[in-house]
């Protein structure tokens, strides 16, 4: 098997589509369905790679993102990160009545805030960030690109 990629996603259909992607290019999958389980699985696996959902239940990838990057045993674990609030937000947008004034706007800029606030304090963003819904090709690609040896 090839090398080791976890998928932390709250949405089973996502960690099963992504898995069974990767698997066909040669990937090892392994799964896991919130951050606290995302760890446990990052310790006993040692996976090359993690693909990381923003919003989950427990420990959200921000804060696993975090806890990785401040741990020197993960520091350089490459990390992609799923995203599907762009979409949301975008949907929520196209719905507002009010053309002056975008809903969650203080949502944006929380997520703006926190991305900065991750530089600050000397943890480089991770590698990508995409939104869903996801393309596998692109994962697949990008997952390729950054575990080539």
């Amino acid at each position: 098997m090839g090398k080791k990629v976890l998928v932390v996603d709250d949405d089973v259909n996502t960690v099963r589509f992504l898995s069974v992607a990767l698997e066909e290019h040669g990937f090892e999958a392994i799964g896991a369905y919130d951050g606290v389980e995302g760890m446990e699985k990052i310790e006993a696996e040692n996976p090359d790679l993690v693909i990381l959902d923003v919003m989950m239940p427990k420990k959200t990838g921000f804060v696993l993102f975090k806890q990785l990057r401040k741990d020197e045993r993960y520091k350089d674990l490459p990390v992609v990160m799923l995203t599907g609030v762009a979409e949301t937000l975008e949907d929520l947008d196209t719905k507002s009545e009010d053309t002056h004034e975008r809903p969650y706007d203080s949502l944006r800029e929380r997520l703006r805030d926190t991305i900065k606030a991750m530089s600050q304090d000397g943890l480089v963003k991770p590698e990508m960030f995409i939104d869903k819904p996801i393309e596998p090709e692109e994962v697949v690609a990008k997952v390729a690109e950054l575990l080539k040896d």
